[in-house]
Formats: structure tokens, C-alpha cells, sequence
């Protein structure tokens, strides 16, 4: 696992990168809102549901609405979103993990970091995972035994599918990506967006759980 130095690193890369790029033009590629205040631009990048306020010249993210703390992990992905979107439009073909560029390099990785931990939390319980993809924003699908897409980015839908298993096979559960997902995210990226998409969905079944 990259230590907490190597995501302050990254995000210092990247905010070196643009720093040098006009906010109004990142809109444009990114989808995202574009806004101007006096010598202050800033974007605000939607990220599974959620305002983010990317602004210049300092570059930094924060929260659009009230406070709290991004995760590093979060402003990597924000970051990279910016500087790698390319405008590209969806595809509207859905592929998995393997299909991405160097797919099967990573995928150890993948599976430890988000579709092993889909599986474990909601394989033996569909339900739940129906309900917790409701409350954050998921589009149900028609798709395995419970599937749900979430728009990551404004640019990238992330679909979980699960099938509940039977007497023969046990339960499974698969991440798919729009075919376009490499013109907007490195292949390490899309990796750590997968787990994120599930950490949210762990955070709100685990309190769900206790609320019960």
C-alpha cells in the first residue's frame, strides 16, 4: 500500500500541473462547473453525488458545502479527474476491470481493494445493498441479482453487480466501467476509484446496520 508521503507527493504533482492550466478551459473537458470571483476561479467537481471546490491559483480541494476533510485518496482521484479528462463522451459500453489498459497487472490489486470487499460486505446480503445503493444516489440496473451504477465523476459511471450464488456457486460480485473510463483515469486510478465507490457503501451499511 502507497504510504500517506507517496499520496502527498502525488497531490503535490498534480497541483503543480494545474496550476499552469486554465480553470475555464478544464471545465470544458471535465463537465464540471466553472465559476469567477474577483482574482478566485474555481470548479466544482461532483464526485459520486457529492460538491467538491477545486480553485485557483493556490489549487486545493475542499468540501463545496460545509467542512470536513477529503481524504488524500479522494483529492488524488479529484486531481487526476481534472488533469486527465479528455471531454470524451460515454460509450455506452460497459467493461470490466480486465479490459482497462494493463487491467491485469493491477488486478490483485482491484480485487483486494474493491471487489473482494463488495462481495464480503453485501454478497450474502442483496437486500441491504439495494437499500444503502438507494440512499446514495445509485441507478438500479438490471443486472445480476442486484446491480446499481453511481456517477463517480461527471464523465464516469462505476456499476456494481452482485449475484446472491446458489447450492452450485457462491456469491459474486463484479465492478464494471463505461469502455471510455481510460480517457479520463489511469488504469491506478481506476483501481482506487472502484474501492471508493465501495468504502462509501461499507461506511453507510455499517451504519444502517447499527441504527436497526
Amino acid at each position: 500500500m502507497p504510504r500517506v508521503d507517496d499520496y502527498k507527493a502525488a497531490i503535490a504533482l498534480a497541483v503543480a500541473e494545474l496550476k499552469k492550466i486554465n480553470p475555464q478551459r478544464l471545465s470544458g473537458l471535465s463537465r464540471c462547473e466553472y465559476f469567477y470571483e474577483d482574482t478566485r476561479e474555481w470548479l466544482i467537481v461532483p464526485f459520486f453525488g457529492q460538491g467538491r471546490m477545486v480553485s485557483w491559483p493556490e489549487v486545493s480541494v475542499t468540501p463545496a458545502q460545509g467542512e470536513g476533510d477529503i481524504s488524500l485518496t479522494e483529492q488524488i482521484l479529484i486531481l487526476h479527474y481534472l488533469l486527465n479528462a479528455t471531454g470524451e463522451p460515454l460509450g455506452g459500453r460497459e467493461i470490466d476491470f480486465r479490459n482497462v489498459p494493463e487491467g491485469g497487472f493491477y488486478w490483485s490489486a482491484f480485487v483486494s481493494r474493491a471487489k473482494k470487499p463488495l462481495l464480503e460486505t453485501f454478497g450474502q446480503d442483496l437486500d441491504l445493498y439495494r437499500e444503502v445503493a438507494a440512499t446514495l444516489g445509485g441507478t438500479p440496473r438490471d443486472l445480476g441479482d442486484a446491480s446499481a451504477t453511481f456517477m463517480a465523476f461527471p464523465l464516469v459511471p462505476v456499476t456494481h453487480v452482485l449475484w446472491h450464488g446458489d447450492e452450485e456457486f457462491p456469491p459474486e460480485a463484479n465492478i464494471l466501467f463505461d469502455d471510455t473510463i481510460s480517457q479520463h483515469l489511469s488504469t491506478e486510478d481506476i483501481a482506487a476509484l472502484a474501492g471508493s465507490s465501495v468504502y462509501r457503501l461499507m461506511g453507510a451499511a455499517y451504519k444502517m446496520r447499527k441504527s436497526h
